[in-house]
């Protein structure tokens, strides 16, 4: 039930045509994208501690050397007043952490699944249109998935679901991001000895599962946040026609053939 077991494990990233190619694209009268020719490929080296007690509690310590791993950057040109985004072999990338794996029945009726993580990360990239010669952005933060399974009933009919996942911020290229919560619930009822089944979703119930990305060093000094659509009510109904309970009888060929055989 115990097992400890360590891996190391070395990765070569390669650059793809949309990364090469020195094109420009426009997202909007202020902002374009461009590839960047002079990527050169990268390695990277992942160490991973794990340990497992009782396959229940789950532990990993983690150090990855990224490397000068490829990364989408953002610019700001205060002067014309627009911003770059394009691809850059960072100068040097460093992440580690701890998680924590939780998966148990609590009681009867309640099973959780947590999952949580506690890292820092940075990367060190070269500060185009900017009055330094590299910038180091980095982050420490905290990540929590919790998944709740409930039996609501003694049969087992009604079930319900609630997951609430929360992450403090992390790295996206020369951004970083606010902090973000997502709670989601759901409802399941089968219904007429599992002929039918009801159910209730909603999503995103605190409105918090966008995060602010934000680069601020030097002289930069930018933020955007996308707003996708992320609460949702949704309500379902299933049902199963025709009689499902029929079961086909089948005769076994070598039955059937020894049959055959023993008429002739």
């Amino acid at each position: 039930d115990n097992s400890m077991t360590f891996d190391y494990s070395r990765r070569l990233d390669r650059p793809d045509y949309a990364d090469l190619n020195p094109f420009r694209y426009f997202l909007n009268e202020n902002e374009f994208g461009e590839g960047n020719p002079g990527l050169v490929p990268n390695f990277s080296n992942n160490f991973n501690l794990n340990l497992s007690i009782k396959n229940t509690y789950f532990f990993d310590v983690y150090y990855r050397d990224n490397g000068r791993y490829i990364s989408n950057l953002s610019f700001q040109d205060n002067i014309n007043q627009l911003v770059r985004d394009s691809y850059q072999n960072v100068q040097e990338s460093v992440s580690y952490g701890f998680d924590f794996t939780l998966a148990t029945p609590i009681t009867d009726f309640w099973y959780l699944y947590a999952y949580n993580s506690i890292f820092y990360e940075d990367e060190t990239l070269l500060a185009e249109e900017s009055t330094i010669e590299t910038y180091t952005n980095e982050v420490s933060g905290f990540y929590s998935n919790l998944n709740n399974s409930l039996t609501l009933s003694e049969d087992g009919s009604f079930t319900g679901e609630v997951s609430l996942t929360y992450l403090s911020g992390f790295l996206l290229g020369s951004y970083k991001t606010s902090e973000t919560i997502s709670l989601n619930m759901g409802l399941r009822k089968s219904l007429w000895d599992n002929r039918a089944i009801l159910s209730l979703t909603v999503e995103d119930i605190l409105d918090r599962a966008n995060p602010t990305l934000v680069s601020r060093y030097a002289n930069q000094d930018n933020s955007y946040k996308a707003v996708p659509e992320t609460q949702f009510v949704r309500i379902g109904f299933t049902y199963n026609f025709g009689n499902y309970r029929l079961s086909r009888k089948t005769r076994s060929p070598q039955k059937s053939e020894l049959q055959r055989l023993e008429n002739e």
